[in-house]
């Protein structure tokens, strides 16, 4: 592609004659600078701790000579210079253009919030491709399409590889987008030319607030605002306490659902059920029009939010009623409430719950379910954001009988430093809690000294099948672990049975 129709929509100045860019070709963009080769664009990113620009000569050196750039640098004379305001927002741009704008020609639905995000987008796109609309999918557990599935970084990732990823869904058939959009996307605008259809705001609560991440509560909030500057149509939970000010701000038009105030959908008449293999709710939606029964293998309030947000998602593309309604009975997400029919006698569920908030709203959930014993096994990540700690144990402290406190991606730090913060919370506490580092052994420990009623939760990795440990990713599945210590705990409960 010539470099000028990549740089299309871009201001920019440059260092060369018009005559010398106008026909150059370019085979590709990088803006990491060990991608680069002959014939591609170097995009300098200046980012929180790393600074692109000084990258640039391994890339020249590696044949690239095209630059976007932020500020001048030496390289040699032959290199061509394109100075931006901003590399980051160029990079968006540029990249659209390269991929020659793919979400123009898709149904890209944006959902944002703190709590909520996977689940939506995973159901709407469980709900889509039941009803024959193709759908892909963007967020924290990858990306899938056609049966495909790819890794990725970030819950949103980079700019560059959105519009590569839009694309390749675009040529393999897809014809809608279910995404997750992040604050930190958002804020380093990754989707600032990602034409949406429909943006999704779930709920909002303190995260992601610090030196490196939203420096205000209010900084975070207006970051989750801007998708509804960039979609055609949004869908805001109505009973969300900042609501008003995402309506307030946005510039598309806007629809409502809600479970307390009046909105376009509402969930009425709320029955919680409970099965060995899941723990359900059933409601009833009423809409304008009247109202219809609606049934969701996940338990609690959220997961009603989550189920009216895919609702108002598919009547606005007008998807069947009846496809939509026996989709949603079915739709699971990987590690998000998902409940492990292990032990016959006691209830075993895994969930990504990493924050105070989010901990709290499973936690009262489940007890709206009766267990005998309420026991939750969690840590927190080392490194950073250690204000969740406190949030962690004083919501686990208050709400369980039994606390589990173990490692979660401790990283550089030592995993006892994030447990002592924890602990902290259960002073003076009525829960008991056990302290096991190692979390393979906490997670045995949990299976093998459960009681019948019991409800256990394993909180914090969710989907993830790793540990973060000094900066390596350490395989860990910790369905595999409770499995197999459920297996070992029935087989010797079999063996005293008929000894």
């Amino acid at each position: 592609m010539k470099l000028l129709k990549i740089m299309d929509g871009i201001e920019f100045t440059y260092n060369n004659s018009f005559n010398e860019i106008n026909d150059i070709e370019i085979k590709d963009i990088a803006y990491n600078s060990l991608k680069c080769e002959e014939g591609y664009i170097f995009v300098a990113i200046k980012g929180e701790t790393v600074d692109g620009h000084k990258y640039a000569q391994n890339a020249y050196e590696r044949g690239c000579r095209v630059f976007i750039l932020q500020h001048d640098i030496i390289l040699k004379e032959d290199a061509i210079k394109l100075f931006v305001e901003d590399s980051r927002v160029a990079l968006s741009k540029a990249s659209a253009n390269y991929f020659e704008n793919p979400s123009k020609e898709l149904k890209v639905i944006g959902v944002t919030g703190t709590k909520g995000k996977t689940t939506i987008t995973n159901y709407v796109s469980e709900v889509l491709n039941a009803a024959g609309f193709n759908t892909g999918v963007i967020g924290t557990n990858g990306t899938f399409y056609n049966g495909i599935s790819e890794k990725t970084v970030n819950t949103t990732p980079e700019s560059y590889e959105l519009h590569r990823i839009f694309r390749t869904m675009l040529d393999s058939g897809v014809k809608c987008i279910s995404m997750e959009v992040s604050s930190g996307g958002i804020m380093m605008d990754r989707v600032k030319d990602v034409d949406f259809d429909v943006a999704i705001f779930s709920n909002i609560s303190p995260d992601h607030i610090g030196p490196k991440e939203h420096p205000t509560f209010e900084h975070y909030l207006d970051c989750k605002t801007k998708l509804f500057k960039l979609a055609k149509h949004g869908i805001v939970n109505a009973d969300d306490e900042y609501s008003e000010y995402v309506i307030k701000n946005a510039t598309c038009d806007i629809e409502t659902f809600s479970i307390e105030k009046e909105s376009d959908i509402m969930a009425k008449d709320i029955v919680y059920s409970k099965e060995i293999d899941s723990l359900g709710v059933s409601f009833n939606c009423g809409i304008k029009n009247g109202e219809f029964p609606c049934y969701i293998c996940s338990p609690g309030t959220f997961s009603i939010y989550n189920a009216l947000a895919v609702i108002s998602v598919c009547r606005y593309l007008k998807v069947d009623q009846d496809i939509m309604i026996n989709a949603l009975k079915s739709a699971k997400v990987n590690g998000r409430v998902e409940v492990l029919p292990l032990l016959p006698y006691a209830t075993v569920i895994v969930d990504y719950a990493h924050n105070g908030i989010s901990l709290q709203s499973i936690l009262l959930t489940l007890k709206k379910y009766n267990p005998k014993r309420l026991i939750c096994l969690f840590g927190s990540v080392g490194g950073r954001t250690e204000l969740r700690r406190k949030e962690l144990g004083d919501v686990a402290s208050k709400e369980c009988d039994l606390a589990i406190l173990t490692s979660d991606n401790p990283d550089f730090e030592d995993p006892m430093n994030v447990i002592n913060d924890i602990a902290k919370s259960f002073e003076g506490s009525d829960c008991e809690y056990i302290v096991e580092p190692d979390r393979k052994k906490a997670v045995e420990m949990a299976i093998e000294n459960a009681k019948e009623g019991d409800m256990i939760i394993f909180a914090g990795k969710g989907h993830e099948t790793y540990q973060l440990i000094k900066g390596e990713r350490i395989p860990f599945s910790e369905k595999e672990i409770a499995l197999n210590a459920a297996k070992k705990v029935l087989a010797e409960k079999e063996k005293t049975l008929f000894a």
